[in-house]
């Protein structure tokens, strides 16, 4: 009887959406595969097979990051003036030529330089597709489902993280990093053809007037939500150690071995997928703000425990309280910016968003690298310095965040 009532509730939730959202899911896990299976050794490649000191690959992902900022902005007005599907097919072509070339890159091994500039171009394609994407969710979905909605989505993607860095961890062991972009651009040509075939326009009408920046930055007048962003960005910075300074720490500290890196990036993966409904379901009675300030506090105790931790099995532990973080925090926080935008303006505040991701992005594996060369012999002092942010942020959305914010309004 229990099993035929999980069934039976997964068959209403797979019929209260359209079937463009799954196909939206389907195309991010398929691409998250490839992705996953090659970006969290980047860093990796950088120190270790062309002797980048860690503050100077922190800065490369900053620039990258703060190139790549503009590109939300331009997604989110592409998004809103010209459709969902038109930036979602020409981003998947443009992952998919930018992917090949880092691949001829590494294996012909050309220089640190020439791998960053495609490095670069990779986060600039990936930052203008995105708030098409987000607002074709958003599209697509009631708000009184969008939390659901995007906890759906991200369990597509990070099934896809789940396998991804375990084949890339096997693949390096047996192949050579090269071989990673191969995979990911054979991904993203799935996920173009899928598109092609499946995807149709979500919105009705798009922006009609002429473009100005000045319109573009409109959205920094809406106090509440440019509040919301302040916080979220310190957030960020915390999450960017991710893939940057917690790989290299785990490997040259901890003494994981690469297969183990990308193990434990799976198992965020695997969490992500085993975690994201129950913590929707939570998100859903204890309300937004609660729901940001928690996700904020599993970043935080996550991180510091990083620097506790004597070998795998206790790190572990320590990615599983990250992932409980992130499982809370990300459809939470989308859910919350969907909400506040106006229905004609999802995809400009989904770019400012994205903007402030990135800007949280591209600060956070620079300052991880500063404070991993200074600190890197006190564990405690670096992990401790780094959630501590993530405390600040957690204080700053329990104060600011409306008391009776719920799933409906954000």
């Amino acid at each position: 009887m229990k099993l035929r009532s999980i069934w039976a509730n997964l068959e209403t939730v797979v019929e209260r959406y359209d079937h463009r959202f799954w196909t939206l899911v389907a195309i991010q896990l398929i691409v998250a595969v490839g992705f996953g299976a090659a970006m969290p050794f980047v860093s990796l490649y950088l120190h270790s097979q062309l002797g980048v000191p860690m503050t100077l690959v922190g800065t490369i992902l900053l620039v990258s990051a703060l190139v790549a900022s503009s590109g939300r902005i331009v997604g989110g007005e592409i998004a809103d003036r010209l459709g969902r599907r038109p930036l979602v097919l020409a981003g998947m072509i443009a992952r998919a030529a930018v992917f090949a070339l880092m691949a001829l890159a590494i294996y012909l091994r050309w220089s640190v330089w020439a791998v960053a500039a495609i490095f670069m171009v990779i986060r600039m394609v990936g930052a203008i597709v995105r708030p098409g994407l987000m607002a074709m969710v958003s599209d697509v979905v009631l708000p009184e489902n969008r939390v659901e909605a995007f906890a759906l989505f991200r369990i597509g993607t990070n099934a896809g993280w789940a396998i991804g860095p375990a084949i890339g961890g096997f693949m390096i062991s047996v192949s050579h990093y090269s071989s990673l972009f191969v995979l990911t651009t054979l991904a993203s040509l799935i996920g173009l053809a899928l598109v092609i075939l499946f995807v149709r326009e979500s919105i009705v009408t798009t922006e009609s007037e002429r473009f100005a920046l000045k319109r573009v930055l409109d959205v920094g007048r809406d106090v509440r939500f440019l509040i919301f962003c302040g916080w979220a960005v310190l957030l960020f910075i915390v999450m960017a150690q991710f893939a940057s300074t917690l790989a290299v720490f785990s490997t040259e500290n901890i003494g994981i071995s690469e297969a183990q890196l990308g193990w434990l990036f799976t198992i965020n993966g695997i969490a992500v997928v085993l975690f994201q409904w129950p913590a929707a379901r939570l998100a859903a009675r204890i309300g937004i703000r609660w729901g940001l300030v928690l996700g904020c506090l599993g970043y935080a105790i996550g991180y510091f425990t990083v620097g506790l931790v004597p070998n795998f099995g206790f790190l572990v532990g320590s990615m599983v309280i990250i992932t409980l973080g992130e499982v809370v925090f990300s459809p939470v926080s989308m859910a919350a910016v969907a909400n506040m935008a106006p229905e004609a303006r999802v995809g400009r505040y989904m770019g400012f968003y994205g903007l402030t991701e990135a800007l949280g992005w591209s600060v956070g594996p620079f300052l991880g690298g500063v404070l991993y060369d200074q600190l890197a012999h006190s564990p405690v002092a670096l992990w401790g310095s780094l959630a501590s942010i993530g405390v600040v942020a957690a204080f700053g959305f329990a104060l600011t965040q409306r008391r009776k914010a719920n799933l409906q309004q954000a």
